[in-house]
């Protein structure tokens, strides 16, 4: 359980950095489909690249079933995926972090819907995770119509992805869920960064494009690579939990930001709302330790 947690931690890490960088990216060229569109066709090419690992480290299983779930993985993000990016439209990247920690009521949702049964000390955990983010919510000002409408598409689009994903890792063969990792971001990300080159139609070829969605390309194929790792460790809901660390880490993200002038990345706020904000990532942080106590690995 213990790899489970820092594999999760390192999702959030480098899953708190994309957010910074994609929200550089919307702020300069004022198109979210923009950066899905070229940093998934970047991603694609990463996807290669493990889809080439995976042929030395696991086998993938042919079966309909695997490719039933490969079909809503990439259906799931990017509904997930493009309704984020509106969302940074309306909200800074530090409070987004926070608010797509709302996807754990969805999860548990569709867990019940699967047959999960769902303990009362699990559920406390959930309840704590939920009342913190919105709790960082409460600390950024008002949520517009349209923030709300983008919110709910993201937070339920993930959550469908990350149940497919976990089905996915423990379909694969391998001796290590990071060895199972290369194989499913593999065939999941190929097929992503295909489907994006349509997009190249309405958005065409720009070196300045495909040069500034490096950093969050990166950082994005990073912390899914580390989350499917996480997730095939510890579970869908659990590793979700853990994974809403990355509140914390945004926040001190933002701290930094803001101590070094950056004002067009993350909005001035008051020494109030930051601690504010920092309370609720130690409620989200002790939902983590409730849950991790009612797991048994």
């Amino acid at each position: 359980m213990f790899i489970g947690i820092i594999i999760g931690l390192l999702s959030a890490f480098c899953m708190s950095g994309s957010y910074i960088f994609s929200r550089a990216f919307i702020r300069k060229h004022k198109s979210p489909i923009c950066i899905a569109v070229y940093s998934q066709i970047l991603m694609g090419f990463f996807g290669i690249a493990s889809l080439a690992i995976s042929f030395f480290v696991a086998e993938i299983p042919l079966t309909p079933r695997f490719f039933l779930y490969v079909g809503g993985q990439v259906g799931g993000y990017v509904v997930g995926h493009t309704s984020f990016f509106m969302l940074l439209r309306y909200v800074e990247a530090t409070r987004a972090a926070s608010l797509i920690g709302l996807k754990i009521i969805a999860l548990v949702l569709i867990a019940i819907l699967m047959g999960t049964t769902v303990s009362s000390l699990q559920w406390l955990s959930v309840i704590l995770c939920t009342i913190a983010a919105v709790g960082m919510n409460l600390s950024g000002g008002h949520l517009s119509f349209q923030s709300i409408f983008w919110l709910f598409l993201s937070v339920f689009g993930y959550a469908f992805t990350d149940v497919c994903i976990t089905e996915l890792m423990l379909m694969m063969p391998g001796k290590s869920m990071l060895e199972n990792a290369f194989g499913v971001m593999g065939i999941c990300y190929t097929v992503l960064g295909i489907l994006a080159l349509g997009g190249l139609f309405k958005y065409p070829y720009k070196r300045e494009y495909l040069r500034e969605v490096v950093p969050y390309s990166l950082c994005y194929f990073s912390s899914i690579f580390f989350l499917m790792a996480c997730f095939g460790l510890l579970g869908v809901v659990f590793g979700s939990i853990i994974q809403a660390g990355r509140g914390i880490i945004s926040i001190l993200l933002g701290i930094v930001l803001l101590h070094f002038g950056l004002e067009k990345s993350e909005p001035q706020v008051s020494a109030r709302m930051w601690i504010r904000r920092l309370i609720m990532a130690l409620l989200m942080l002790c939902a983590m330790i409730i849950y991790s106590l009612t797991v048994q690995k």
